[in-house]
């Protein structure tokens, strides 16, 4: 599998990115990444998160870094991971297992959460050929009415991949932490 990771990084923290890209770099089989960081990141952030892998730009929501990490990564598959998360030993194993086609999007079971709206987006893995299929995850906020607006756009991003044929798969033992 051509995987990468995509680093999202909304605090900006150098030193969580640091810790993330040396837990790919010890438990993936040389495995690139990215990160990309909201707007309010400053030229001197970027800059040092720059000395540890490739950096962008995205704007306020989580969903807009996710959406310009797929946008900038060059890779079949990304799997996407917070800064300042570690790696699993053997992640790489069990997306041989469960993954065969573009339309699998896997996702860790963790914390009791076992869908892929409420579940964690830590080690989340998708095919950047079905995202684009299906379409960018939505940037809205919808915090005034009391709502989650990363689960809520999750929501409106699944409800698009299952029309495109998706099969979600919560994994196991896959936690990233």
């Amino acid at each position: 599998m051509n995987v990468g990771f995509i680093v999202l990084s909304p605090d900006r923290n150098v030193a969580g990115l640091k810790n993330t890209i040396g837990s790919i770099k010890m438990r993936s089989y040389n495995r690139d990444a990215i990160c990309v960081v909201g707007n309010d990141a400053t030229s001197k952030e970027i800059k040092e998160m720059k000395e540890f892998c490739p950096t962008f730009k995205g704007k306020n929501t989580i969903t807009s870094l996710i959406n310009i990490g797929l946008k900038k990564c060059s890779w079949d598959w990304a799997c996407f991971v917070f800064g300042g998360s570690r790696i699993p030993r053997c992640l790489e194993k069990k997306w041989n297992n469960f993954c065969k086609e573009e339309t699998h999007v896997l996702y860790c079971l963790a914390e009791g959460k076992n869908d892929f709206v409420h579940g964690c987006f830590n080690g989340v893995l998708i095919n950047v050929n079905f995202f684009n299929k299906v379409g960018q995850f939505p940037e809205i906020s919808m915090s005034k009415q009391g709502l989650n607006d990363f689960e809520l756009a999750k929501l409106m991003w699944a409800s698009d991949a299952l029309s495109h044929g998706v099969i979600f798969k919560g994994i196991l033992g896959a936690r990233v932490i």
